[in-house]
């Protein structure tokens, strides 16, 4: 018996995999834990997770207007060396 751990993005697979399940070729084991937030990547404890989110609190922070000034500057210097 091997276990894996899958991030299912489509219904389809889903229901294929249910039906692997229904025919006892596979088991759906299901684990939730609360504690990490649902990004990609290695999963944060609770503590980490809070210093994360305090972090971010305590960043500096950007305008609308001016990230926008500033990507389309970005924007004409990429397409400029793309040309």
């Amino acid at each position: 018996m091997q276990t894996v751990t899958l991030q299912i993005n489509n219904n389809a697979a889903l229901k294929t995999l249910q039906e692997l399940e229904n025919k006892h070729f596979i088991s759906i084991v299901q684990k939730t834990e609360l504690d990490i937030p649902s990004l990609p990547g290695s999963p944060l404890s609770l503590i980490e997770f809070r210093q994360w989110v305090s972090d971010a609190e305590n960043s500096s922070s950007v305008s609308l207007n001016d990230a926008k000034e500033i990507w389309a500057s970005k924007r004409k210097q990429l397409r400029n060396l793309i040309k």
